[in-house]
């Protein structure tokens, strides 16, 4: 148990500095290098003074040590330990001097850290309402993203955000305050402009998970392919994924593609054609294998009342096996081709297999310089379910990956399987030889049989 020594000064005991503000203050104080994260709390908070110059705008530097100093009055414990938090607050001293209220005046209200987190930004940087989904630019490493919060905050137009990628109508702006909030700020500016467009909430939706959200260039052509999905009011997902992917290579091999025309049947039945044709032409290149990447496959054995399931996780090292898992899949992970041969990332499979059936629970994606998951999806895109995330994250604690992707949102979904008790195992054994038994004995018997009728129709 610690013990906490005070010391007098005239008339008054005055308390020791603790461990933690030593450390901040030296930190502080002294021109620490970038040693990247090295597992402690000093290495992270030391990188992170490191990239604040101590000669230009040192406000910086004075605001995080403010923020880290206050959390710890303040008994943010649980914040100040977890990584992403000291990151953020890293972010938020980057606009120290764009803050509204001082720090001093936060006071700690919830138990949670995202909670106390969240009220820390909208306390330093939102006198207005800001959508909650754009906290999370204070997460990532998006500097524009940060400032059009930090825009929003003062009372500014969303018409008004510099370097915004999209050009919006004052309905698109109108709809970008009421994106739903576990959306990224790249989803969130689809959503907002297909709502804009009159799309319906599931079109809204469906536009908004699309690989539409992966990028913004050429934005006069694909603000008619979202007026164009806009006009349909709903399609399956995995439909706009395929055409999206179909228009894509389209506009890539003829600059003067366009939309007008075109109706959803025969745009629906030219991407289904093509395809195929494109499975045929990846099929026959067979373009690339590549290496394994070192990370061990993973295999694990359930046996309930019912079946036995079996999980496994396999690297995928060929052209041939990403696009086959693309395409089972819906997604577009073929794409990572070159970032695989480059060894740059690693491609995994997580399946099930249940009485002989196959199914592929995840599509798992490394970055291997930094040995993290950071994409783990399921069909569609979709986040993966509870059952895959206990598989995974048991791989990944095995392997030493970090986590790094989209958790599993919880709901009703049912647990991993729980193997059925040994004396239960040991029956169904029992049962299964004897039915082997059995089969040998028929087999035997049909034999004779059968030849008994050859000796009889030769007479």
């Amino acid at each position: 148990m610690e013990t906490t020594v005070l010391t007098l000064t005239g008339n008054f005991a005055v308390k020791p500095k603790s461990a933690f503000t030593q450390l901040v203050e030296r930190l502080f104080t002294e021109n620490a290098k970038t040693v990247g994260n090295q597992g402690t709390l000093a290495s992270v908070i030391g990188t992170c003074f490191a990239s604040m110059s101590q000669t230009k705008h040192t406000w910086k530097r004075e605001t995080f040590r403010d923020l880290l100093l206050h959390l710890e009055a303040q008994g943010c414990y649980a914040l100040l330990r977890e990584t992403a938090c000291i990151n953020t607050l890293a972010n938020m001293a980057a606009f120290g001097n764009k803050s509204v209220r001082e720090i001093r005046n936060w006071e700690k209200g919830a138990v949670a850290a995202e909670i106390q987190m969240s009220s820390l930004i909208r306390h330093c940087f939102a006198r207005y309402e800001v959508p909650e989904f754009l906290e999370t630019a204070f997460y990532e490493e998006n500097k524009i993203h940060m400032f059009w919060y930090i825009q929003l905050g003062r009372g500014e137009s969303v018409l008004s955000l510099k370097g915004f990628p999209v050009t919006f109508t004052r309905k698109m702006a109108h709809e970008f305050q009421n994106v739903p909030a576990h959306y990224s700020v790249a989803k969130a500016i689809r959503w907002a402009q297909a709502k804009g467009y009159g799309a319906s909430a599931d079109m809204a939706e469906t536009i908004a998970w699309s690989s539409l959200n992966e990028h913004f260039e050429h934005e006069e052509f694909w603000g008619t392919v979202i007026r164009f999905l806009v006009k349909q009011e709903t399609l399956a997902y995995n439909e706009v994924q395929e055409v999206l992917f179909y228009i894509q290579n389209q506009l890539e091999a003829n600059k003067e593609y366009s939309m007008k025309g075109r109706n959803w049947k025969t745009l629906l039945k030219q991407s289904g054609e093509w395809h195929i044709e494109y499975a045929k032409r990846m099929d026959a290149l067979n373009r690339a294998d590549w290496a394994p990447s070192g990370i061990s496959h993973f295999g694990k054995e359930v046996a309930t009342h019912e079946e036995t399931i079996q999980y496994n996780i396999i690297e995928l090292i060929s052209s041939e096996a990403l696009y086959e898992e693309g395409h089972e899949m819906s997604h577009c992970v073929a794409e990572y081709e070159y970032d695989c041969m480059q060894g740059a990332v690693a491609i995994f499979s997580l399946r099930k297999k249940v009485s002989g059936n196959t199914e592929i629970l995840a599509t798992i994606e490394i970055d291997l310089y930094c040995k993290s998951i950071v994409q783990a999806k399921a069909k569609y895109n979709d986040n993966i379910s509870l059952e895959a995330e206990g598989i995974l994250k048991e791989w990944a604690g095995k392997e030493k990956l970090a986590l790094d992707y989209d958790e599993y949102e919880h709901g009703n979904e049912a647990h991993i399987p729980q193997p059925a008790p040994a004396v239960f195992r040991e029956y169904r054994a029992e049962r299964r030889n004897d039915a082997d038994e059995i089969n040998w004995k028929w087999l035997f018997y049909i034999l004779f049989a059968l030849a008994k009728i050859c000796i009889v129709l030769s007479k």
